[in-house]
Parts: structure tokens; sequence; C-alpha cells
């Protein structure tokens, strides 16, 4: 029965065997050192339940909150009691047997009176001073009052040298605690780690509480804060974080960092209100660090919350669910989300379609859409963008708002790029052959795809198996793969532009005006033109907008680079972009993306 923790509800007013004492504020007498001893020798942890001068046996035996009810004379009578009961000491008073005895309780596991019932077999000193009280108590001398008084002090000081003993047991203890209190200290930030959650889960959340509580997991994006900062700026701002949440937690509250980007705080709450609200301060003060560096204006730190249900019993599928939580309020860029069932459902759906998403790319279940591109001044398609929708099995088409986010972050959208590079390069191919070499068709590429190192090499294999015209081929570029990005990262990105043109290809950057790398990036990369964000275009009919765009526009056939305004959606915003002379648009204003059957059935009745 190691590693087991018993709580015992005692006997506040039993002098000398048990009683509570108010200085230091816990349970003393010949039942706590003995209990101590048990403890020591069976390797089972024994702590009084929340000591105090009021008798609160009854209570706690009905709510089920101990395991053992201490200093019982065999007169009280408590319920939910099993009717087990080991005797800790015998004696007579006034002429009446007294049997001082432990009653265990309902929730007292298995095994537990034979423990205590082997001990007491061992110890010696017990049986002397029960000997020695009994003897006392029915010697009946002369003078009554003064043997009496004599065989106590011979009791007393057999449980001084009994306590005198224990206390060097105690002073033990506090050693062992102070290394079991390293042992679960996490090392950067000093706060308590996974054993130490666990073993205080374990200790303090039982049937009867365990849904008052909730979890709280605060993910910190240290892979963004390493990549750019460096190792020292995130372990300084772990550190900070650390410390605002040590602040932030009451004394009923377990505070723990379990992994390099999750804490946990588990505290009990029970209104739901207030356990959406009570760590904005904290929250606050997180996003206020300015240790070092870190201080860009992108998001470090997201809460998943999840509170516990009466069937939840295992502590890692509570974590997980919570931890689910803060990562989906981060990628959405919201401070926290309340981890529901219908929210734990949806990502359960997602885990679900991330285990098929490779099988989908094997069995070709993603199609090919375009949205096409058109000359602003005539109206005329010119082009169109490559864009994708699963046609999943059993859920039908799926847009890609399903199963872009999950693929990103797990590193599989690189797959579905090139997929989509490759039926383009089909498409291109199909259209040169039928003589139709007037139509460009544009390919996005991730961040994360647009900047490896193979990605030229990859883009050459694909397109040495085709022979269209290589300008018809358009790789679109995210403005956000830019900023932020070490100096090697940039040179990668600036060296790929060069080599996707080394191959005949063009190149444009995407978003433009989303980020923040605007005319400077114009300038720095040799790019053929530039997507104007949608959010530059809804600016029309503002004079800040209209001029904004009226520049950039502007700019851009001044350094002989094409204007394409997407997200166009109105009659109004076609007009100002013509009278602008801008070069292409594209929106639903036009044309919304079509399956690739149809636009070729399209551009071949142009043609």
């Amino acid at each position: 029965m190691e590693n087991v923790t018993i709580h015992v509800a005692g006997n506040p007013s039993a002098y000398p065997i048990e009683y509570y004492d108010a200085e230091t504020g816990s349970f003393q007498g010949m039942i706590p050192d003995l209990l101590a001893q048990f403890s020591f020798q069976s390797g089972i942890e024994v702590e009084y339940y929340e000591p105090g001068p009021i008798d609160r046996r009854e209570e706690l035996a009905d709510e089920r909150l101990v395991e053992v009810l201490s200093g019982c004379n065999g007169t009280e009578v408590f319920q939910h009691a099993q009717g087990e009961e080991v005797v800790l000491l015998e004696t007579v008073e006034a002429g009446e047997k007294i049997s001082y005895k432990l009653l265990l309780t309902g929730a007292a596991p298995d095994g537990l009176k034979e423990e205590l019932e082997n001990f007491l077999t061992r110890t010696s000193q017990e049986a002397r001073v029960g000997t020695l009280v009994e003897a006392a108590q029915l010697k009946q001398p002369m003078d009554l009052k003064s043997t009496r008084l004599a065989m106590w002090g011979m009791a007393i000081a057999i449980l001084v040298l009994v306590f005198a003993i224990l206390s060097v047991l105690r002073r033990y203890f506090k050693r062992v605690s102070g290394l079991i209190k390293e042992k679960e200290a996490d090392a950067l930030t000093g706060v308590g780690n996974r054993e130490h959650l666990e073993r205080a889960y374990k200790d303090e959340i039982h049937e009867r509480n365990k849904t008052r509580y909730c979890l709280f997991y605060f993910y910190v994006d240290t892979e963004h804060i390493d990549r750019i900062y460096g190792r020292a700026q995130t372990d300084e701002y772990l550190r900070s974080t650390a410390s605002v949440l040590k602040g932030q937690i009451g004394e009923e509250d377990i505070l723990a960092r379990i992994s390099d980007s999750g804490f946990v705080i588990l505290r009990p709450s029970e209104d739901e209100e207030e356990e959406r609200h009570w760590f904005r301060p904290a929250l606050k003060r997180i996003k206020s660090i300015t240790e070092g560096e870190v201080q860009d204006d992108s998001q470090k730190i997201a809460i998943g919350i999840y509170r516990l249900k009466q069937e939840d019993n295992d502590l890692n599928q509570i974590i997980f669910n919570a931890e689910r939580g803060a990562q989906f309020a981060y990628q959405k860029g919201v401070d926290f989300v309340v981890c529901t069932d219908d929210v734990l459902n949806a990502l359960d759906e997602e885990r679900k379609l991330q285990k098929e998403v490779r099988q989908g790319l094997k069995n070709q279940e993603f199609q090919l859409y375009i949205q096409f591109y058109l000359e602003a001044a005539t109206e005329r398609i010119v082009g169109g963008e490559c864009l994708s929708r699963w046609n999943h099995p059993e859920k039908g088409l799926l847009m890609p708002s399903r199963f872009i986010p999950f693929m990103e972050r797990e590193h599989l959208i690189s797959q579905l790029d090139f997929y989509v590079m490759e039926k383009a390069c089909d498409f291109l191919e199909k259209a040169h052959q039928d003589g139709k070499d007037n139509f460009s068709l544009s390919c996005n590429f991730s961040r994360e795809t647009a900047s490896t190192e193979d990605f030229i090499r990859t883009c050459e294999g694909i397109i040495n198996r085709y022979s269209f015209p290589r300008d018809l081929l358009i790789i679109e570029i995210t403005e956000g793969t830019l900023p932020n990005y070490t100096e090697k990262m940039r040179d990668a990105m600036f060296e790929n532009i060069i080599g996707l043109r080394a191959l005949g290809l063009c190149v444009i950057l995407n978003d433009f005006g989303e980020g923040f790398t605007s005319f400077v990036g114009m300038q720095d990369y040799p790019l053929d033109g530039f997507k104007l964000d949608q959010r530059l275009i809804s600016g029309i009919g503002t004079a800040p907008g209209e001029s904004s765009l009226s520049a950039m526009i502007q700019v851009c056939h001044e350094l002989d680079i094409t204007a394409v305004a997407v997200g166009v959606e109105t009659a109004e915003q076609a007009a100002f972009l013509r009278e602008r002379h801008c070069d292409v648009v594209q929106g639903f204003h036009f044309y919304r993306p079509m399956p690739q059957e149809e636009v070729y059935r399209r551009i071949s009745e142009e043609a």
C-alpha cells in the first residue's frame, strides 16, 4: 500500500491520548505520534484532515472525506464506519474499562486494518504504556491519590521518551519532505512540475469535490519566441510568466509547469462567469512582459478552460482536453476557449480529419478549384488562382478552412502545396496541347513551404515533367513570410525567389498590405506583381482608403510591377480600380471559384 495517502479525523479533547494544540495548529499526543511511526514504517502517508479545536469526526465521516476516525473510546456512534476498528490503548478509569481505538470509514482502502494491526504488534512502547496505566488503575494503594499521580508520572515519562524518539523522526520526515519538494519543482521557473500536479490531484481531488474544480491550461508559444529571440529570452519569458501566475493563485489553487510550453492551474470555482475572468489580470501582466526584446505584437499565450466532470478519472485526459482548447484559442487569436462538449467534439472531428488527410492526398480526394483573374480595363479573363477543396468520402466537399489550419499546424501543408502545383501544371499542359497558351495559373505557397532549402529543387522536379510555357505558372508568396524572420531565413527567401524566376516562373507577393514589409518589400525583392489585400479594397468609398490604394497602384506602375486587386465584391469597387488603372482584378463580383473542369470548358468557349 505504498504511495497511498490516509486522511484522519482527530479527537481534539482526549488529552494526553490525542488533542489539538493551538500553538502548533496540529494534533498532538500518543495517537498522532504512533501514526507518525506507522507512516514511517509502512510507507503510507498519514495526514490529519484540517486540524482544529472542533470535533468534526462525525461530519467528515458522513461526507466520506477521511479514511480513519481517531481517538474513539467506544461510546461514540458514527455513520459510514465499516465496523472495523483497531484498538490502540486499553485502560481502566474510575473502575470502568476504556479502549482508545481507530475506526475505519467507508472510504478506507482494503488492507488498511491489517497494516495497522501488524504495526501495533511491533510497537513495544505502546504495550508498556498501556500495561503501566492499567496496573496503576487496578493496584489501589492506601494513598490512592499519590499512587495514581506517581503512576501517571511514570506513564508521562515514558510518553516523553517516545515523543523524543518521534521528534527525531519528525526531523527526518521534514528532510524527506524537503527532498520531495525539490523533486517536484520545475528547475527553470521554481513552480511545481507534472509530478507535483499528479500528487496534488491525487491528494486533493475526490469524488465529492471533483466537479468544483476547473483546470486552466496556459499555452505559451515558446517555439515562436525561441525562433525570433533565442532560448535565453524564451527562458526569461517563462520565468516571468511563472512569477505572474504564482502571484495570481489562491491557497487552494495548484500551479505547475508540465511541459516546455504549458502551465496548468487547477483551482476550485463555483461560478462559471468568475472562472472566465479571474485570470484576466494575470493575462494582462503576462502580455505586458518587456524583459529583453520579447515585445512584438504577435500573440504568445492563450488559455484553455476545462471544468472537471464526475466521470473524469484520468488526469492526463483532463489536461489533454484543456490543452487542445488552449491551442485552438491560440490559432483563432483569442485569449481563451472554454472546452465545452461542442468544442471538444469539433476538435475530435479535426483530429479524425488529421489522420485521414494523408490518405486523402494519396487517393486524389483533393480537387483543383480555380477563381478567375480579369483584366481590369476590359474584364477579360486572363488567368486564375488555384484553390483546393477536399472531396471527403464521408463528409462531402470540405472548404479550405476545415483542413488548412491543422495542416499548417501539423506540418502537412507542403504536401498540399506541391499537390496543387502538380494539378496546376497538368491543367496548363492540357491547355497547351490544345493550343490555349493565353491563360495563366497562380499557386499559393505557405510560409513553411516557401522557406525550405529544397523548395526550388522540388518545384523544378515538377515542372520539368511538362512542356507548357513557364511564364504561364505564377508562384504566390505570402507577405507574412518576410517580416519577423531571422536574417538567414530572409536570405533563403530571397534566394528562392531568384531561383523561381531563373526557372522562368513569375512570382507575386500575396496579401500585400497585410503585413508591414510594404513599399520596402517592393524594392528589396525581384517580383513580378503584388496582390493588394482585400482590406485595402474594402477601404474604397473612404478618403483615406482610396488615397492609400491609389498610391500603391501608382508605385506598382512606376516599378513596372503588376497590381492585382483581390476581394472585389461591388460594382463601385470595380469602377474605382478601373479608373485608377489597376492591372488585374479578382472577386465575387466577377466569378466565384469553380471546379477545374468547368473552368476549362469556359476558357475553351472563349478561345
